[in-house]
């Protein structure tokens, strides 16, 4: 039953991190922890690592669930539909509430890391594409 799991929670971390790939062009993905809240099995969380190089910019999207952002390196700008642009310098964190369109681009010269963490539906991928 463990290998089960194991393998179902390693496809379910690749899924995750492939369907990131069209949003994250010049970056890249680790998957750090997917995880099925007890006591709320339709819920999940994510835990992701990006590196980015310094033209990283994502396409307009939502994220399904609540995302709260960690700045390791470097900075980046998250333009949230309906707020300012804002920069976000390494050692620093902001939210993101759920299905509020944005864009995200790296602001420091040498690229940027970021943790993210998601809590939202299971299965739904952290990243949604939405164009205008």
């Amino acid at each position: 039953m463990n290998s089960h799991r194991t393998a179902m929670g390693t496809a379910s971390a690749l899924v995750a991190a492939l369907a990131l790939t069209p949003l994250l062009a010049a970056g890249e993905t680790t998957q750090i922890l997917q995880s099925t809240l007890k006591g709320q099995e339709e819920m999940e969380a994510n835990i992701v690592r990006f590196d980015v190089g310094e033209d990283w910019v994502t396409d307009r999207h939502i994220h399904p669930g609540h995302v709260f952002v960690y700045v390791t390196e470097g900075s980046i700008e998250v333009d949230v539909e309906g707020e300012d642009p804002r920069s976000i310098l390494a050692g620093e964190a902001f939210y993101e509430p759920p299905d509020r369109p944005m864009v995200a681009r790296t602001v420091s010269s040498d690229g940027a890391s970021f943790i993210v963490f998601q809590m939202g539906p299971k299965g739904e991928p952290i990243m949604v594409s939405q164009p205008e």
